[in-house]
C-alpha cells in the first residue's frame, strides 16, 4: 500500500454553524450561515442519488459525510479550488470486512481556508490528478469505485476543517443544485449547477 501526502500550512477554518444540530442545518435554521458553498462532486448537469447523509444510521451515525449513488467509472469533480494534499490509486480491493477499512483509493484537496475535501472509494487507477497538482472547481479529478470499505460503487465525500473552538472535525457543506443552495437531505436526486 502506497500513500502519499503533502503538508501544507493555511490559516485556521472557522465559522459559527457548529452550535446547530445537523437537523436545523437540513431543514434551513441557520439563518446567518456564512459557510463556503461547495460544487456536486460530479459532472455539471448530472443528476446523482444521495444514499446517505449527515449522521444517517447506515454507517454514518456520528459523522457529517456523504455517499452518492453511482457506477462504476463515473467521472468525479472537484466541488472547489485546492491542492491535492493526498491520494492512493493502487488498490483493487473492495468488501465490507474491517480489514478493507484501508483499502480504498481517494483524493484529498486542501482548499486555501485550510479544509480539506476527501473524495473515497475511486476505482483502481481512477485517480488522474497528482500530488502537489491545484484543481479548479468543476475539474474533472478522478472516477468512481468500490475500493475500501464498501458493498457497491459510490463517492464517499467529506470535508474537515476547524471549528470555532479549534477542534479539527468534519464540517457540514452547502451546494450549489438544482434545488438551490442546500445542506443535502438523503433518498433525494441532486443535479449539479455551475
Amino acid at each position: 500500500m502506497k500513500t502519499t501526502f503533502i503538508i501544507l500550512l493555511f490559516p485556521l477554518f472557522t465559522f459559527s454553524q457548529d452550535q446547530y444540530s445537523t437537523h436545523n442545518l437540513k431543514a434551513g435554521k441557520f439563518k446567518e450561515d456564512s459557510s463556503f458553498i461547495y460544487r456536486l462532486p460530479f459532472e455539471n448537469r448530472k443528476k446523482v442519488f444521495l444514499i446517505q447523509a449527515y449522521e444517517s444510521n447506515m454507517s454514518h451515525k456520528d459523522e457529517r459525510a456523504l455517499d452518492f449513488k453511482l457506477k462504476k467509472g463515473t467521472k468525479i469533480c472537484a466541488a472547489r479550488d485546492g491542492i491535492v494534499t493526498a491520494l492512493r490509486k493502487d488498490s483493487d480491493k473492495g468488501g465490507l470486512k474491517p480489514g478493507n477499512l484501508s483499502d480504498g483509493n481517494y483524493i484529498s484537496i486542501t482548499h486555501s481556508d485550510g479544509s480539506v475535501a476527501h473524495y473515497w472509494h475511486l476505482q483502481e487507477n481512477g485517480v488522474i490528478v497528482a500530488l502537489g497538482d491545484t484543481v479548479k472547481t468543476g475539474q474533472h479529478i478522478g472516477f468512481s469505485g468500490v475500493t475500501g470499505y464498501s458493498a457497491f460503487p459510490h463517492l464517499h465525500f467529506e470535508v474537515q476543517g476547524y471549528d470555532t473552538e479549534k477542534r479539527y472535525l468534519q464540517l457540514a457543506t452547502r451546494f450549489y443544485t438544482n434545488k438551490g443552495i442546500i445542506y443535502l437531505r438523503p433518498g433525494k436526486f441532486y443535479r449539479a449547477v455551475s
